[in-house]
């Protein structure tokens, strides 16, 4: 089963941005720094998680398992980035999206980082992995991530 993404692979430079960010050393971190480094590693993680849910394309083992989470975040009463980092510790794999849009995700997947990241700058005025994104931040980017399923679906879903 392949993985799409995972906080571990971002956290190191959001562990040092949050430190410079912070104005904090090492050895000063609570767990609440700790909580929010993951969140400034897994927010891009996060919108798109945010997005498969408020679709209702998560995989099907969230829906068995995670109900009462599914519809918070469908509420925006938890965000994309908690549920990813509570329910999926942190990884993104193939089994956390629905079979029928796993075929978008793979294509896109690879560049959605990219896009993030421009978006970010461009639109935001921020760096990636130095925040962790609100609901106001999400709805923003939201168009972007619709407007890449809708040229995939052009294109006759490839």
């Amino acid at each position: 089963m392949a993985v799409f993404d995972k906080i571990d692979y971002w956290y190191e430079k959001a562990y040092n941005n949050y430190l410079y960010l912070m104005n904090k050393k090492a050895g000063e971190l609570t767990e609440e720094d700790e909580r929010e480094i993951q969140r400034y590693a897994g927010c891009h993680i996060g919108f798109f998680f945010a997005w498969l849910i408020k679709h209702h394309f998560e995989g099907e083992i969230h829906r068995e398992e995670n109900k009462e989470a599914l519809e918070a975040v469908r509420r925006e009463e938890m965000s994309g980035v908690d549920f990813f980092i509570d329910h999926c510790d942190g990884k993104f794999w193939e089994e956390d999206a629905a079979e029928g849009i796993l075929p978008f995700v793979e294509a896109y997947y690879e560049k959605y980082f990219s896009e993030y990241a421009n978006w970010v700058v461009n639109e935001l005025g921020d760096l990636p992995l130095e925040f962790a994104g609100s609901w106001e931040d999400y709805h923003q980017f939201e168009a972007v991530l619709d407007q890449a399923y809708a040229s995939f679906q052009e294109c006759g879903g490839q």
